[in-house]
């Protein structure tokens, strides 16, 4: 189960961060052209997208840095607010299996039909969320624990590349505007 909630939070983290940073497509990833992304292709294109996450530039993602990405992810309308609508997807996609509860009002601490970036940091103050990322347990998710939890939920058959389907699997529900 956390194999598949890491695998999750990878599949968001990669469309979320494509939707964000760069219009990159499937043709993109496949650097030599023959029909699949290896990890080497994935990691070249990817890597260009890691420094909108590394918002300090130091080479890791911080906890702040983490859930402020996640927040603007979230919030797919781009209003600065995330709402029970927003909430609940990403419940039902990301983080439910962190979250010892899916009320909505449970979080909303000031009752006024949004969540705030501070409300949404703090309804993962004692999650695992963020540590599940971190998979050396150093308190920074780097590039690599990056690329390896959104690589390895793209790859569904686990057979070391991506094919055209699992690169479009991605659109169809985390993609919004045509990003992709």
């Amino acid at each position: 189960m956390k194999m598949q909630t890491l695998s999750i939070l990878g599949a968001f983290l990669f469309l979320s961060t494509v939707a964000v940073g760069q219009n990159t497509g499937y043709d993109d990833y496949d650097g030599n052209m023959d029909g699949t992304i290896d990890r080497t292709e994935f990691d070249d294109q990817y890597n260009n997208t890691y420094s909108t996450w590394d918002q300090n530039n130091d080479d890791n993602v911080d906890e702040r840095e983490f859930y402020e990405n996640t927040y603007r992810n979230v919030d797919r309308n781009r209003d600065n607010q995330i709402s029970e609508d927003e909430w609940n997807q990403g419940y039902d996609n990301m983080y439910g299996d962190y979250m010892d509860s899916r009320n909505y009002g449970d979080y909303d601490t000031n009752r006024d039909g949004n969540l705030s970036s501070e409300e949404y940091q703090e309804s993962f103050r004692d999650s695992d969320f963020y540590s599940s990322y971190d998979t050396n347990r150093d308190g920074n998710v780097n590039q690599d624990e990056f690329n390896t939890g959104v690589y390895s939920y793209m790859d569904r058959n686990r057979d070391g590349s991506l094919d055209q389907e699992e690169y479009d699997a991605y659109g169809s529900y985390y993609n919004t505007a045509g990003d992709m």
